[in-house]
């Protein structure tokens, strides 16, 4: 016989396992799923930014080829208004009279960042590793940038911790071009060369605060939906389970009871009675066997029909159920056949239950197919006391069975409903049982 027991543990040990599997890849699911989202706002993030300081970039490039293309642009000079020091004769005579200064495309970068970071939050610089006006010498980032120039790139970004906060930094080349050789051949640069950049700062810590703030919400709302999933899903498999669990039971009352009765068919007695005699012979202990079969069951059968028939077979194996120990074990063995195995007892203290049985089934109430019908039983009782010690003997199996059905066979010949044992191991019965 299978060991249900053993069965059943390793399937609730691979139950758990596949729980915990399901459970463990719905989390990785949903984890891949939130720092996915996260690095894409991130990205996303970053791409805005980006083309943000790009297009300032190539508005202030615009802005210096203008004033390039005019040669630099003169305005009044009046208070506050400076000279360039670093132009050679930067002021002019209108015919006014009103002095003009020339403002070269440098200079109107950086009174236009003045203006920027006042107005707009952002401010930009002119910069190069070998600036003309000491302003315009590079910081930390900018330098990065222009090595980076060096190298062949055009382009350059961070964000860092600035005077304004997190800030985006970026830094575009700078070619130089016709109209800046004026300033410049005297440093050995051509037309075409990179000579330094243009950086873009603007502060980040709003947007940073609405990226932080996006991606709390996703992952509380992730949250909740991982926990409504994890429940629907834990609600399905449990639901599963026990499904499973009553399709098993189902499949277990179809291997060992009878489906009428509800009592133990005979595969499974005969299993059980190669255990019972085993720990009997462990033991020392004594067995008893009890065939118990219905009186003139084939006239009831004729009589009332098959429905009453089948009726009849239920009340015995009702009063059987109810007329036994716990731990006897009833059984219908074939037909209008049944048997009852009584570990630990001999021969006289079965038939003492078997007589309790035989008169409650008597006594029965019928039910109305069997109202008039006879409803009795014969039963014949053997015992063995097995040797301690002792492997199983198929031929004990036989000869408790056999002298069961000679005991049967005499309780028929009687009289019927009665109840007789057999007297001792050595009878030899000269029919097969059952029959």
């Amino acid at each position: 016989m299978l060991d249900t027991g053993r069965l059943a543990a390793d399937e609730r040990r691979a139950y758990r396992i596949f729980l915990v599997s399901l459970l463990g890849a719905l989390v990785v699911l949903f984890t891949g799923v939130f720092l996915g989202f996260t690095a894409r706002n991130a990205d996303f993030l970053r791409e805005v930014v980006l083309e943000r300081a790009q297009s300032l970039f190539r508005q202030i490039v615009m802005t210096r080829q203008w004033a390039s293309e005019y040669g630099g642009v003169y305005v009044r000079k009046g208070p506050g208004v400076e000279s360039n020091p670093w132009l050679e004769h930067p002021d002019l005579q209108a015919a006014d009279g009103s002095l003009l200064t020339l403002r070269n495309p440098a200079l109107i970068t950086r009174e236009i960042s003045e203006i920027a970071s006042v107005r707009d939050d952002y401010r930009f610089k002119i910069t190069s590793l070998n600036p003309l006006n000491p302003g315009n010498i590079p910081d930390d980032f900018e330098r990065r940038a222009l090595r980076s120039f060096e190298a062949g790139a055009l382009e350059y970004w961070e964000t860092t911790d600035g005077q304004a906060g997190r800030e985006f930094r970026y830094m575009g080349a700078l070619k130089t071009e016709r109209s800046c050789l004026a300033c410049h051949a005297k440093q050995g640069y051509r037309e075409g060369d990179i000579r330094g950049g243009i950086s873009v700062t603007f502060p980040v810590d709003r947007l940073e605060g609405e990226l932080k703030k996006n991606v709390a919400l996703v992952f509380w709302l992730e949250l909740l939906i991982a926990a409504g999933t994890l429940a629907a899903v834990l609600f399905f498999v449990i639901r599963l389970r026990r499904q499973l669990d009553r399709v098993r039971s189902e499949l277990e009352q179809a291997a060992t009871r009878d489906a009428l009765t509800g009592l133990y068919n005979r595969r499974y007695i005969l299993e059980r009675f190669v255990q019972e005699e085993s720990k009997c012979r462990r033991s020392g202990q004594p067995l008893a066997c009890a065939l118990i079969d219905a009186d003139d069951f084939k006239a009831v059968n004729d009589r009332f029909g098959h429905a009453a028939g089948d009726a009849a077979l239920r009340i015995i194996a009702e009063n059987l159920k109810s007329g036994v120990r716990e731990y006897d074990i009833p059984g219908r063995f074939g037909g209008e056949e049944f048997i009852i195995l009584f570990p630990g007892v001999r021969a006289a203290e079965a038939r003492i239950a078997c007589d309790r049985i035989r008169a409650a089934i008597e006594a029965s109430p019928r039910p109305p197919v069997l109202e008039t019908a006879r409803l009795t039983v014969s039963v014949g009782i053997s015992d063995t006391v097995c040797s301690r010690g002792a492997g199983t003997n198929r031929d004990s199996l036989d000869s408790l069975l056999f002298r069961a059905d000679e005991a049967l066979y005499r309780a028929k010949s009687g009289g019927k409903n009665r109840c007789e044992t057999c007297p001792d191991e050595s009878g030899s019965p000269d029919r097969e049982p059952g029959t």
